[in-house]
């Protein structure tokens, strides 16, 4: 199926949406004895230990997050060691704590993920990293290892299955970011495409954090055939997809040539006695796969028409705190969880303000802007109770509904008390037809991951100010009726609630 056949996304989103209807006449109940294992093991593949000793960045937060612009092509650029690299490893899908309950083992990563089923897994294509022979990884959080998987610089290879993006071509490494859809589809079946893609974003949010505190040059890429990569690292495209490709580092060497994979021949530990295979989510990874180089360029190059968002009178425009303000980036990775009771009070305009301003920043991608911003208003000071959309070139909060919305926030977020006791719920938005229409159903993808890395951010930017944030999914037509007529048109992609929490002892993934 031709990624151009923007039905196959179409039929995917309505099939997945959740309703007041579908989620009570369609049941679905954990096997807690059939859980997959959170980690990929290759027990047969070489291990190196990677630096324990590690100071974690502190630059302030939330100057790692306006540190977006690309480096002054004069200023030579951070090489890679092992040292730096296991930082942004580690900020990025480090195992920040361990926690025993009830008899049993909870690990908490650096990056919020849904339902704390951690899909994402991390290869690196290593080629300038000062102390690491060239060849490629595997990333294991669970003991900070890197295990090699083959020698030789594939950094090659990947430019290629990406049409020879520059960004690419001078990289000291490359990221390649997989997920396995079964960790995730336990929980949430066919609809688990979409969090693995906010799963990614959510990490991608913590790494390009810490590349930024560390000075070095990054782009997320998601236009590249699927299957070339897919070879490289072993993975079999329907179980596990390449979610993107980061290039890490800039001012290399010329990347030489690299030969095309055979099949990567390491065994690994099986995740749960038994995986589903879910058609659904199986057809939309097949029909959002890029199958030759050009439909690569066309991805890459595409562009999404500006529409006109209405404009409304009532705006207000915070000031934001000062971009030294808050924890340093490293303690707020550490502090980071996910809240679970909110304390029904009130957060102030301008940390709201510096939240959505330091959140909203797009990443260096080769895809543009997909999404709009609106937020419920529950308990902010010096704002009115409310819908809002926010401007994201203006900093400005435009006031579409009037009222107190905490039952409706509540019901939104698939009733979960969260949205309603928050200070704000934060609504990520796209018109999926506009996108679909500019990418095809990569677009798809590319929405939900550039969801993800907002609300990533949001995440650290509500923890380096002592608030809580947590991850929500929603009631997808009734979110979009509720923010109407000013959203028409446009699906709801991730939510975010943040707040005040009850007590620190109530946070957890």
């Amino acid at each position: 199926m031709a990624n151009a056949d923007i039905e196959a996304a179409c039929v995917f989103h309505e099939i997945t949406k959740h309703s007041y209807t579908s989620v009570r006449s369609v049941p679905h109940y954990l096997d807690w004895n059939n859980r997959p294992m959170a980690y990929k093991i290759y027990p047969a593949a070489g291990a190196l230990a990677l630096p324990r000793d590690l100071t974690l960045p502190a630059v302030p937060t939330f100057a790692a997050l306006a540190g977006n612009a690309p480096p002054d092509p004069d200023t030579p650029d951070t090489p890679l060691d092992l040292v730096n690299l296991t930082r942004i490893l580690f900020c990025a899908d480090g195992l920040t704590r361990r926690q025993r309950v009830g008899g049993e083992d909870y690990h908490f990563r650096a990056a919020a993920s849904a339902g704390a089923l951690y899909p994402v897994e991390i290869y690196l294509a290593a080629g300038e990293v000062e102390g690491l022979e060239t060849g490629l990884y595997h990333y294991s959080p669970a003991d900070l290892k890197l295990r090699g998987l083959r020698r030789g610089d594939w950094r090659g290879l990947i430019a290629r299955a990406a049409a020879m993006r520059p960004s690419l071509m001078e990289a000291r490494a490359v990221l390649v970011m997989s997920a396995i859809f079964w960790r995730s589809a336990w929980k949430y079946r066919a609809r688990a495409f979409r969090y693995c893609f906010w799963d990614t974003g959510t990490i991608l949010a913590n790494l390009l954090a810490a590349t930024n505190a560390e000075g070095i040059k990054t782009e997320v890429i998601t236009a590249f055939e699927d299957a070339r990569l897919e070879m490289l690292i072993g993975a079999e495209g329907d179980r596990e997809g390449v979610m993107c490709i980061v290039a890490l580092g800039g001012y290399a060497k010329p990347v030489a040539a690299s030969p095309e994979p055979g099949p990567l021949d390491l065994e690994t530990i099986p995740l749960s006695a038994e995986e589903v295979t879910y058609d659904d989510l199986v057809k939309i990874q097949r029909a959002s796969r890029l199958v030759s180089e050009e439909e690569v360029r066309s991805a890459a190059s595409a562009r999404l028409d500006v529409s006109s968002v209405p404009e409304v009178a009532d705006v207000i425009r915070p000031p934001t705190v000062g971009i030294g303000t808050g924890r340093g980036l490293g303690e707020t990775i550490l502090t980071r969880g996910s809240t679970r009771v909110f304390a029904h009070e009130a957060i102030g305009a301008d940390e709201l303000a510096t939240i959505m301003a330091a959140s909203s920043i797009h990443p260096r991608a080769d895809f543009p802007r997909l999404s709009d911003t609106y937020l419920v208003v529950n308990a902010v000071d010096g704002m009115e109770p409310g819908a809002y959309y926010f401007r994201r070139e203006s900093g400005a909060f435009e006031l579409i509904k009037r009222g107190d919305f905490r039952r409706e926030a509540g019901y939104l977020a698939l009733e979960q008390p969260l949205g309603a006791d928050s200070s704000v719920l934060i609504c990520y938005m796209a018109d999926l037809m506009r996108v679909l229409g500019a990418f095809g159903n990569r677009g798809y993808r590319d929405a939900h991951l550039e969801a993800g890395i907002l609300g990533g951010r949001a995440y650290l930017a509500a923890y380096a100010l002592d608030r809580g944030a947590t991850g929500l999914t929603f009631y997808d037509d009734d979110t979009t009726r509720f923010f109407e007529p000013h959203a028409a048109g446009k699906s709801p992609l991730l939510m975010v609630a943040i707040g005040v929490p009850r007590s620190r002892s109530t946070q957890e993934e």
